[in-house]
């Protein structure tokens, strides 16, 4: 697995939510093997989105997706470059997806789902639920990221801009760059792919910092942006993107309506 490809640095350019720093980030993904295909759901502050894998027990037959809410209008347009995962054996890992299907030319989540909806596939587990909570970093203080899976604590991290302070062997390790190096070495099997999921949960949390309201109606190229990093940052794209409106959600005391797509 790769490390996200974003420039924080940017950062300081957007608006600044004035709520932040009051609640927490939460996602929630759902695998479901059911005969023939994985049906794999997505929901966070920012982002809904569904995948349903078909297989024939080998390889990827076909990848259907539907973006349920979504940033920029052309994040819909993504449904279709993720097509490119058909031919994918079952139960291959991140890394050997990448190898082969460039995660780029993708929406970042959407292929991030679809990499956890070919790993289920392999498996004999029938449903695997994870839930991610990241505090708000408040006034610089270190704040808590979490994962769970059905329901058991499988990582918590003490973070502070971008890094980790704790607890050990964790402390003094990277959150951002550098995380794929020491992670793959360090994890293995169920607790790597958890491990991911906390890390992508944090790179998507910081998105609570900025007034999403205040972008909307703004074209992709108007605010900060890593040329090629996604599907909608890619050149021809991202001129026709544009901010839509109510498309963020506080799920700091609502974590059971994570995945109603509401």
């Amino acid at each position: 697995m790769a490390d996200q490809h974003y420039d924080t640095s940017l950062a300081g350019e957007f608006p600044v939510n004035p709520n932040y720093g009051s609640g927490c980030f939460r996602r929630r993904i759902h695998l479901s093997n059911q005969p023939g295909r994985v049906v794999a759901a997505l929901e966070d502050d920012c982002h809904g989105f569904r995948v349903t894998l078909h297989h024939d027990g080998a390889t990827v037959t076909e990848v259907e997706a539907e973006t349920l809410r979504i940033p920029y209008n052309t994040c819909a347009g993504a449904a279709e470059p993720i097509k490119a995962l058909k031919g994918i054996a079952v139960g291959s890992d991140a890394k050997e997806i990448n190898s082969q299907v460039s995660p780029f030319s993708n929406c970042t989540h959407l292929f991030d789902l679809s990499v956890l909806a070919i790993s289920h596939a392999g498996r004999e587990d029938a449903e695997r639920l994870y839930d991610v909570q990241v505090d708000d970093e408040i006034d610089g203080s270190p704040a808590e990221a979490v994962v769970w899976c059905n329901g058991e604590e499988k990582l918590r991290f003490i973070t502070k801009e971008w890094q980790i302070l704790g607890p050990e062997p964790y402390a003094g390790r990277p959150f951002f760059k550098g995380f794929a190096a020491w992670a793959n070495e360090l994890f293995s099997g169920d607790l790597r792919e958890a491990a991911f999921v906390l890390h992508k949960g944090y790179f998507v949390s910081s998105a609570r910092r900025y007034d999403a309201r205040a972008m909307a109606g703004t074209r992709g190229d108007e605010l900060p942006y890593i040329p090629g990093a996604c599907h909608t940052y890619t050149e021809g794209t991202v001129q026709q993107a544009i901010r839509l409106p109510d498309t963020t959600r506080d799920f700091t005391d609502r974590r059971e309506a994570l995945l109603t797509f509401k």
